[in-house]
């Protein structure tokens, strides 16, 4: 498996020329250790369709299901995640995006998550690809944007971002689509 840092790409497509179709992209943290937990919400944004997957629509766009929400963090391995399938998607950008529910009312941010990463597998071979840590550098921010998973005609091209931002979900998604 990989590590990559952010501004790293991989392609998923295999040495062989055999293009990796379904993949997952898993996060993972640790329990808050303040005395109350930091619920990390995974969501996925297309920027050419504007449409945002997310713990209430986890379908709503094509080719792309997140998993069940998880309010802590507690336990080991992938904490959320979400499987997109190049069959399905359409091209374009698919941005992998991640803030703190309810951040401001809990007065939380990344300054206290510890661990976090996004994995990347292969989701026909269960087989990590490569890591990314994504809990350096977080401060005062409450959300951010993990990685942009380019398809380009059915191959998928993993970009490593890491740019936080001090707002939520609306307001990852309209700094995603003034792009």
């Amino acid at each position: 498996m990989l590590n990559i840092e952010k501004g790293q790409s991989i392609s998923l497509v295999k040495p062989d020329g055999t293009i990796i179709q379904k993949i997952i992209v898993g996060l993972s943290w640790d329990t808050a250790e303040i005395g109350q937990n930091v619920d990390l919400d995974l969501f996925v944004i297309h920027k050419q369709s504007q449409k945002v997957a997310f713990f209430n629509d986890k379908t709503a766009i094509q080719g792309v299901l997140l998993s069940d929400d998880n309010l802590t963090g507690e336990g080991d391995g992938v904490d959320e995640f979400t499987r997109l399938d190049a069959a399905q998607t359409d091209d374009g950008d698919y941005y992998i995006c991640v803030n703190i529910y309810d951040a401001n009312s809990r007065n939380q941010s990344f300054n206290l998550v510890k661990n976090a990463k996004a994995t990347i597998y292969n989701d026909a071979m269960n087989n990590p690809l490569a890591s990314y840590p994504i809990s350096q550098d977080g401060a005062r921010n409450t959300a951010l944007i993990v990685a942009n998973v380019k398809d380009n005609g059915g191959k998928y091209e993993f970009i490593a971002l890491g740019e936080y931002i001090l707002g939520d979900i609306n307001e990852v998604a309209q700094a995603i689509f003034n792009k």
